[in-house]
């Protein structure tokens, strides 16, 4: 199992690169945070030649002009610890993940690196997919654990709540476990009365035709209204030679991917953060540490349009607001590093907004795990996708003096019981994420914030 290195590479070709800095800085936070993490774990040797690694991709940021951002470094390394963990807690699985995520720099860095910088920086990575592969020859997998509900006390929204909203992350129809999981939920939130719901993109798995129109039939079974916006996954259509998707979304659910919905108490403000733009590499599969032959993707990063954000900037205050996009805020700290949320630009347009509409809070989703940050002191939620483990979805209910979240269970045990047996010790420390992410709970902000 051990990884394939540069003959990978030239398996299939990769297009150009254009944020050549954006994307050396992504890649030396990634092997920065790496050593850190192999080194805390007690893979000593291994530690040392990534740090090596690093200093080749510092090396190649300091003739770029790019400043190196160690509190990036940091928080990554926090987030990358938290889901390797220590041997005692993922054995070899955690030391395989962390050798995966190499896999990913040698792949992407071909692109940016001076051939000589970029065949010292694999020869740095070779050994440890041999020792990888030998830990897990010896030791094997830790057999996964039983199907669970990572149960937390519910939040309760302050005083007296008026609203609920439905929150379905990343359905994906069009996969396997999206199509099984998504009626189950769809049951489970016609259950719990909400008054509308939201789906936050990636509807389809690959965007095409078909899986629009299967998605919008399960959401019309919703006995409450509903909105949706666009993700990554929706912007090609399956092989298409050009970006269909907002397209096919626009025609099939006869509105566009950002606007509001006012029920007169509360206010959801959607925008569409899925960049169009074809990404220049094949997708990456983290299991083989190998690039794909799947279909063209859009590049995986969100971007707001000049659409997007014009329909942003004609937005004022107007009563309590919550914001809804597919992407997370930048710097996103998971995996991939920075490159994988929301650009530093758009984020920008989102900070003004969520300034000037006095937002109670942000919920995003595409990194199918729970997660809290803040974006200026405005909460933000990630929420996980119904299709992987936990298998759930969010149910937001708001006051006049503040809003909760809870991440309920799809509903469907036996469907879950069955799933969760593809489940690894990694993906369940991956998606958990903290207990206050999946039971959040704020009061109002106060006159002074904004």
């Amino acid at each position: 199992m051990s990884a394939t290195y540069p003959s990978a590479v030239t398996v299939v070709p990769c297009l150009a690169v254009t944020f050549e800095e954006e994307l050396v800085l992504a890649l030396w936070t990634s092997e920065a945070a790496r050593s850190t993490v192999l080194g805390m774990r007690g893979h000593t040797g291994a530690s040392v030649r990534v740090a090596g690694r690093a200093r080749i991709l510092a090396t190649r940021c300091s003739e770029l002009g790019v400043a190196l951002r160690t509190d990036f470094a940091g928080e990554h390394a926090r987030w990358m610890g938290q889901v390797a963990g220590y041997p005692e807690d993922t054995g070899a699985l955690g030391w395989f993940f962390l050798q995966r995520l190499g896999a990913y720099v040698d792949l992407h860095s071909e692109a940016v690196l001076p051939k000589g910088y970029w065949s010292r920086l694999v020869e740095l990575g070779a050994q440890d997919g041999k020792d990888v592969g030998e830990a897990l020859m010896r030791d094997g997998l830790p057999p996964p654990p039983p199907a669970e509900w990572p149960g937390v006390q519910a939040a309760t929204a302050p005083g007296e709540v008026h609203t609920r909203i439905g929150v379905i992350g990343d359905p994906h129809v069009g996969s396997t476990m999206g199509d099984k999981f998504l009626p189950p939920v769809i049951d489970e939130m016609n259950k719990q009365g909400v008054d509308f719901s939201v789906a936050i993109g990636d509807l389809t798995q690959s965007g095409r035709e078909e899986h629009f129109r299967q998605i919008k039939g399960e959401l019309d079974r919703l006995a409450s209204p509903y909105e949706v916006t666009l993700g990554n996954h929706d912007m090609w259509g399956g092989g298409t030679p050009s970006a269909v998707g907002q397209q096919r979304f626009e025609s099939i659910f006869a509105r566009r991917p950002f606007g509001v919905h006012d029920t007169g108490k509360a206010r959801v403000i959607l925008l569409n953060s899925a960049d169009p733009r074809e990404s220049p590499f094949p997708p990456f599969d983290l299991i083989t540490g190998t690039f794909t032959s799947e279909p063209n993707e859009a590049v995986p990063g969100g971007s707001f349009s000049e659409e997007t954000v014009a329909f942003a900037e004609s937005l004022g205050r107007d009563g309590p607001t919550l914001i809804v996009l597919h992407h997370p805020p930048y710097p996103y700290l998971g995996f991939p590093a920075l490159m994988f949320g929301l650009d530093e630009r758009s984020t920008g347009v989102l900070r003004d907004l969520a300034r000037r509409t006095k937002a109670w809070g942000i919920i995003a989703g595409h990194t199918h795990r729970s997660a809290l940050s803040e974006l200026d002191g405005v909460p933000v939620l990630e929420v996980p996708s119904p299709k992987e483990w936990p298998y759930g979805y969010g149910i937001v209910e708001m006051s006049d003096e503040g809003w909760a979240f809870n991440l309920h269970p799809a509903g469907d045990e036996a469907l879950v019981a069955e799933s969760s047996g593809s489940a690894n010790v990694v993906i369940r420390r991956y998606s958990r994420g903290p207990d206050e992410a999946r039971a959040f709970s704020a009061a109002a902000p106060g006159p002074s914030r904004g």
